[in-house]
């Protein structure tokens, strides 16, 4: 059964964020080219990039809900801007996502139950986005928007909690399933600074809808063990859309 507590701290933060992206426009009215916060001219007249790591929490959609609870991973960052166009990024994302997870306790030696080790069964989502960045360029509070094509990867995989058991870590490891789909959406957030200097750092705030269109993965549950050493599953096949709430830190360089 889903957790009801965990389904509502998703609609806390998701409600959070939306309450601040709504104040950003009414705060970047009261803000002008000069103000104290404004981003420096890029040193040189060239490019500049902006890094960062996120803190992600997913909430699937659709019929995806209904088989799974919110996920929860990090995410890496990075924008590329041009002085000639300050509200212009080229935007790249990259990130893991975990939602769920099984253990399964087996005798290390098949004549003896004595000495037992956990056999670790995780679900999990890579992702990858590409794709142009709006953003407010001056002020404290910098709305954007943002849009991307990428990929998402359905994976899971069982590994031996106990690595000094075998000699290498592939040995401990198996990926029971995986499925490689395209993904696309939109997003937005608020990017606030967070210093004056040079290297801006801003605090992150943002949500962003991912697309997948149809996807097979597995779900905590969907692995069967026969009680003879044997396993099987089939494949759930479903639309794998999914809100993604991130807050976070980033630098401009």
């Amino acid at each position: 059964m889903r957790s009801r507590r965990r389904g509502s701290n998703v609609r806390g933060i998701a409600a959070g964020l939306i309450a601040l992206m709504a104040l950003g426009p009414a705060a970047a009215a009261a803000q002008h080219r000069g103000a104290p916060f404004s981003d420096p001219p890029s040193r040189g007249g060239g490019a500049r990039w902006e890094l960062g790591a996120l803190f992600a929490v997913m909430s699937p959609q659709g019929h995806f809900s209904a088989l799974i609870d919110e996920g929860f991973g990090a995410g890496f960052y990075a924008t590329l801007g041009f002085p000639d166009a300050p509200a212009f990024r080229v935007r790249f994302d990259a990130g893991y996502l975990n939602y769920g997870s099984e253990t399964l306790g087996v005798p290390v030696f098949a004549a003896t139950d004595r000495i037992m080790t956990d056999i670790v069964t995780r679900h999990n989502i890579g992702y990858l986005g590409l794709g142009p960045e709006i953003r407010l360029p001056y002020g404290p509070v910098q709305p954007y928007v943002n849009g991307f094509v990428g990929l998402g990867y359905f994976f899971t995989v069982s590994s031996v909690e106990r690595w000094e058991l075998f000699e290498s870590f592939d040995s401990g490891t198996t990926v029971n399933f995986d499925d490689v789909r395209p993904a696309y959406g939109l997003g937005g957030g608020l990017a606030i600074r967070l210093n004056r200097s040079g290297n801006p750092l801003m605090l992150r705030l943002e949500a962003q809808y991912r697309r997948h269109g149809r996807t097979e993965y597995l779900v905590p549950g969907s692995i069967v063990e026969d009680g003879v050493g044997s396993t099987s599953f089939t494949p759930i096949a479903s639309d794998a859309d999914f809100m993604l709430f991130q807050v976070g830190v980033t630098l401009g360089l």
